[in-house]
């Protein structure tokens, strides 16, 4: 599919891009609390669900694939979450939720499919900021080993942003 008319599917975007980064940035929902009492699959997929319930039938998707777990990015605490299968620009392949500097603040990273201009896909690295969507240029591939390699990165400030900077994506 030519990278022009590719579109994401609006279920996983909204529930990647939108609720998961909410979350995160108002600051409300302890996931990490959540994750080890083994609680957070089960809301993730309560969550989804109800993401859809606002979409046209034809557009929900299942929660195939949805899951998390808490592991560590170097010596940063991180709890992963694995979306269902992205395979179309802009769907997310992971979400990252870590601390922030600031105590109480958390992070919000995905690692979003993308294509090239000559429609080759390709991963981008981002992150949900209260200023936007941050975007950090190309990321490594879609596997998970790989993302939290990069998390590391950023983490470490050996990875600066990639791109012009902000956008509202």
């Amino acid at each position: 599919m030519p990278y022009q008319s590719d579109r994401p599917r609006m279920h996983h975007y909204s529930f990647g891009h939108r609720l998961l980064p909410g979350l995160v940035l108002r600051g409300r929902t302890n996931f990490h609390e959540l994750a080890s009492r083994a609680l957070l699959d089960q809301l993730l997929r309560s969550w989804w669900h109800e993401v859809g319930e606002g979409l046209p039938a034809e557009e929900r998707l299942p929660p195939d694939g949805l899951q998390s777990e808490l592991v560590n990015a170097g010596d940063v605490p991180v709890l992963l979450v694995t979306m269902p299968a992205a395979c179309h620009a802009a769907e997310a392949y992971f979400v990252a939720i870590t601390p922030h500097d600031e105590p109480d603040a958390w992070r919000c990273f995905t690692l979003e499919h993308a294509w090239t201009l000559d429609d080759q896909p390709v991963t981008v690295l981002g992150e949900w900021t209260a200023a936007g969507h941050v975007n950090y240029g190309d990321g490594p591939p879609p596997e998970r080993q790989a993302f939290l390699e990069a998390l590391v990165l950023l983490a470490s400030g050996a990875r600066r942003n990639g791109s012009t900077g902000m956008s509202s994506s």
